[in-house]
């Protein structure tokens, strides 16, 4: 939906607004998906939605309502709904009036070219991916995803906002009878897909990987590829909240200002990244900034809520909007060079947190874990499961590689890392 058509619909269902506060969000996407397995394709999925949120107050008393029915009695009913939810409903304490106009970033998120993917064009991508697997005598799995999409907010104090985005993601594991080897390619544009490489890496990852041996469960050395650290860190960008650190409820309570990594790190949210990029606005449609969460190795800034950076009287800071973190330019064939002894990983799996006073983690290596020794990858290693924080792991880093873009949690542009004492607790039974 186009930013006059989301904005002329918006404007519809403000007229029937009789609280005195509302806040009105169109959201809109569209997913194609195909799935492979065993050198097939298994699935087309196709799946599209618009919808409208409400937000209404009267006073500090707060009603939402969500609809996809967007006919005109359809609005009328969603905004009535949300009113009437809000007339009986608690006091919210921190609730605060929408904003008045201004200005967001203009960010470049989109391309035709994946928005007018269908299934027939992303076929032919699953086909010259499962080629080099099935030359290899292995197991193909994974999708071809693309996704175009957009959000519109328009609210009673005039306020106005709209961003649309789009993605694509090839995720590709190459299975063979003890071993796995997975890898993914894509962006926002669909040139940013890269069949041959994503393929090449599954299957070279599978092959080294075959009859892989046990590591003993210790601190060890690790290498980071670009999805393992995007992963790993995405839970610790969701953590960056200044109010649960205030209050003593987070690994971050006194730490702005402190060293928490090593010098050589640098991670910040740009929402126009020209590679990875973010949305335009944050909640209540306030513009996105670009926002040093670490620099250098210290702890620059967390995330303010609208409520709790008017009590604290700090700055409005949103909630990250992607990921980017500065490379340091090392290959990471340098990196397993510099090692003695280690591990080489390729991807985690089912995170969850343990600890999160502590930003305690685990979860499992997945689809590619390697050993290295005296400076060269010597085969695979079965996968491990972990027990680390974040924080620990980026005190660490001894190297830092060559970006990369990664899907995520959100949008990451990222680089390897070799982290000093990993800590490995125990094998696992896949």
């Amino acid at each position: 939906m186009t930013e006059n058509e989301a904005q002329q619909l918006l404007e519809q269902a403000l007229r029937h607004a009789t609280a005195e506060h509302t806040e009105l969000v169109l959201s809109g996407t569209n997913v194609g998906s195909t799935r492979f397995a065993n050198n097939s394709i298994t699935q087309n999925v196709a799946k599209a939605n618009v919808q409208l949120s409400v937000k209404s107050a009267f006073g500090c008393r707060l009603g939402r309502s969500r609809t996809n029915l967007l006919t005109a009695e359809g609005v009328r009913d969603a905004v009535q709904r949300a009113e009437a939810i809000a007339r009986v409903a608690a006091p919210d304490t921190e609730f605060m009036p929408p904003p008045g106009p201004i200005d967001c970033p203009t960010v470049q998120a989109w391309d035709d070219a994946v928005a007018e993917c269908g299934p027939e064009a992303r076929a032919q991508v699953v086909v010259q991916t499962l080629k080099p697997v099935i030359a290899a005598g292995l197991r193909g799995a994974g999708s071809y995803a693309t996704e175009s999409g957009f959000t519109a907010l328009l609210n009673s104090s005039g306020h106005r906002a709209y961003h649309r985005a789009t993605s694509a993601e090839l995720v590709c594991s190459a299975l063979g009878a003890d071993s796995s080897g997975w890898a993914s390619g894509g962006g926002w544009q669909l040139s940013q897909v890269d069949a041959g490489a994503v393929s090449a890496t599954a299957v070279g990852k599978a092959l080294t990987a075959a009859g892989p041996v046990a590591s003993p469960a210790k601190p060890t050395t690790v290498i980071l590829e670009p999805a393992a650290v995007a992963e790993l860190l995405a839970f610790m960008l969701w953590s960056l909240d200044a109010k649960s650190a205030d209050e003593g409820r987070s690994a971050f309570t006194g730490k702005v200002g402190a060293r928490i990594a090593a010098p050589s790190i640098s991670l910040r949210s740009e929402p126009a990244h020209p590679l990875s990029p973010g949305a335009s606005f944050v909640e209540d449609g306030l513009p996105a900034m670009s926002v040093d969460w670490i620099r250098e190795g210290v702890l620059q800034n967390l995330a303010n809520s609208r409520y709790w950076a008017s009590k604290s009287g700090r700055p409005f800071v949103g909630r990250p909007t992607n990921m980017v973190i500065d490379g340091g330019g090392t290959t990471v064939d340098e990196m397993v060079a510099a090692t003695e002894e280690g591990l080489l990983v390729t991807r985690f799996w089912y995170i969850r947190f343990v600890d999160p006073m502590r930003l305690l983690l685990t979860g499992m290596t997945r689809d590619g874990l390697f050993v290295v020794r005296d400076g060269k990858v010597v085969g695979g290693a079965k996968n491990m499961r972990f027990n680390d924080s974040p924080l620990r792991v980026l005190s660490a880093v001894t190297h830092v590689g060559v970006p990369e873009v990664v899907g995520s949690y959100l949008g990451a542009y990222v680089p390897a890392l070799r982290v000093e004492g990993f800590q490995f607790t125990s094998g696992t039974e896949f």
